[in-house]
């Protein structure tokens, strides 16, 4: 802020607008305030905002299945997303800068104890349909309920779309079909599988099943 010394017609001291005034060896000096120089990013810090900014629209689109999924692996204060954000910058990124891109083998939509089936797949029908199939037997020792719930993704990355069902198919019922968008056909798609407590407490771990075409 500006102060006027002497009055509205004498010099003023201090910063008014983008100008500097003082008064120095009996003269009222002003001075146009020295610019900020916006400096161009190191190519470190490139690197960063590349994979940053790959990773959070890519997961953004995702946030209803992250805020479940990556709730109980969030610490010190952290949000689902930021957790899962952190996870999959570490694990799930490949490709070198600027060409970085997904490993969706590696992608993780949810992080949690509840156990997976052992037995997992997923298969093309003939109609435009992708079935999920897993077993009863569970893999480590984590605790797992016939009323645990599963949740389904199937991702275009051609297209950039994807189609899922939350929280929807006991794990009793061992198989659930999908049906896909007409505009999937002729596209491979990556598939993933979680299961989460009927109350919603306690999540597994997301499990990539893999890539399949779409016929």
């Amino acid at each position: 802020m500006g102060k006027l010394s002497r009055g509205f017609l004498g010099g003023f001291q201090g910063q008014l607008g983008t100008a500097y005034g003082c008064f120095w060896r009996l003269m009222d000096l002003v001075k146009a305030m020295p610019r900020k120089v916006k400096r161009a990013p190191t190519e470190k810090q490139e690197k960063v905002q590349l994979r940053w900014s790959l990773m959070t629209s890519f997961l953004a689109m995702f946030s209803h299945i992250i805020k479940i999924g990556f709730k109980q692996a969030a610490v010190n204060g952290q949000s689902a997303m930021n957790a899962a954000v952190s996870y999959n910058l570490k694990n799930a990124i490949t490709g070198v800068s600027p060409d970085y891109t997904l490993d969706f083998s590696k992608l993780m939509f949810s992080k949690g104890k509840l156990a997976l089936p052992n037995k997992r797949a997923v298969v093309t029908e003939n109609d435009a349909e992708v079935r999920f199939e897993w077993g009863l037997e569970t893999t480590g020792n984590g605790p797992s309920k016939l009323t645990d719930l599963g949740t389904f993704i199937v991702y275009n990355p051609i297209k950039n779309q994807y189609v899922s069902l939350v929280g929807g198919i006991p794990r009793s019922a061992l198989k659930y079909t999908m049906p896909m968008p007409l505009e999937f056909s002729q596209d491979s798609v990556e598939c993933y599988m979680i299961f989460a407590s009927e109350d919603g407490k306690m999540v597994s771990d997301s499990s990539y099943i893999g890539n399949i075409p779409i016929v």
